[in-house]
């Protein structure tokens, strides 16, 4: 029998900060990893228990978890962060894909074929920030909600006050994104009717405190050069040739890639849950259930509040209320079981 690992393993205790971390107890999968960040010229920590390595977990600059310890990693409660890497064992098992959105994993690798980039993300330790990102999972308690509209808003928000946001449309049997784009989103290019030239509002005013910002030069600013001011926004939609249900594959990759790259993500989430809307709810760190404040909306939305709490620790409910409810917004709360956002 092989002697066990131990629980951490380094050179030394000065500058493991620096250190890269490898999480895996399998021998094989370690010398490989080891071969790669040598090759990188670098020396990591390696670990064999996830809970034990909090600090190590937070500072390292990359994290490098073998399929092995993913279970263990989210069942410790490790708290998400960006550049962390699972090394797969076969691109078609889904247990695979779902552990990489659960553990908050910006990538999906399996060897020998990725050793190339492995070797490179090693070497690029420097190169590499720990800029936090926020996704956040917005879904109907009824259909006809508004919860596409308030997604929309979201986004846009991120992007007046300067964030890097992607609103990702994870509903492909819903109406979309765009509607709530066309109602929401101003045509800052357009001239004014009559074409006289007047500048238009700026649509995305600076937040209290800031200084007011003009709109940039030329007879008619542009709706990039607001963006490049304000913070970038992506729109991610689905193919309608892809049918009804959105591939978990992609879905995976998309979630990593906008984890990597945005300080916000919002996903407009199904009412009823796909395999690729679930894995998409399991990376969210909040949920918002949006309902209108009746008994009706009320009851649809216990069960998608319930189902939705099974993937994501942080469920809040937004009410909207009309003038005629007969239900506030603190007794729809109640009655749901959930906070209010």
């Amino acid at each position: 029998m092989s002697p066990a690992l131990p629980l951490l393993t380094a050179a030394d205790g000065h500058g493991r900060e620096a250190r890269p971390l490898v999480v895996t107890g399998v021998p094989d999968l370690l010398d490989d990893l080891l071969r790669l960040a040598a090759a990188a010229g670098v020396t990591t920590t390696v670990a064999t228990e996830p809970g034990a390595l909090r600090r190590a977990w937070a500072a390292a600059p990359l994290v490098v978890v073998g399929m092995d310890r993913a279970e263990a990693c989210i069942a410790a409660g490790l708290p998400l962060r960006p550049h962390v890497v699972l090394i797969g064992g076969h691109v078609e098992d889904g247990r695979v894909w779902s552990a990489g959105a659960r553990i908050g994993a910006d990538h999906v690798i399996f060897l020998p074929e990725a050793e190339p980039w492995l070797i490179d993300a090693f070497s690029d330790l420097d190169g590499l920030g720990l800029r936090g990102s926020v996704t956040i999972g917005v879904v109907a308690g009824r259909r006809g909600s508004g919860a596409s509209t308030l997604a929309v808003s979201l986004a846009l928000s991120g992007l007046r006050h300067g964030l890097h946001t992607m609103l990702i449309d994870a509903d492909p049997r819903g109406s979309g994104v765009a509607p709530g784009l066309a109602r929401l989103l101003p045509a800052a290019g357009d001239p004014p009717p009559g074409g006289t030239g007047q500048r238009p509002t700026n649509p995305f005013p600076p937040p209290d405190g800031a200084p007011p910002d003009p709109l940039g030069g030329g007879a008619a600013p542009s709706w990039p050069g607001l963006v490049a001011r304000r913070g970038e926004l992506a729109v991610v939609s689905w193919d309608l040739g892809v049918g009804p249900d959105v591939p978990v594959g992609p879905m995976a990759t998309l979630l990593s890639t906008a984890r990597s790259t945005s300080d916000l993500v919002v996903v407009d989430l199904p009412w009823q849950q796909d395999p690729a809307a679930a894995l998409a709810l399991s990376s969210c760190r909040t949920a918002l259930v949006v309902l209108r404040a009746d008994l009706a909306s009320v009851m649809a939305a216990e069960r998608v509040c319930a189902a939705a709490g099974r993937r994501c620790s942080d469920v809040r409910a937004v009410v909207r209320q009309r003038p005629s409810a007969r239900l506030d917004p603190a007794m729809v709360s109640e009655m749901l079981g959930v906070p209010l956002a």
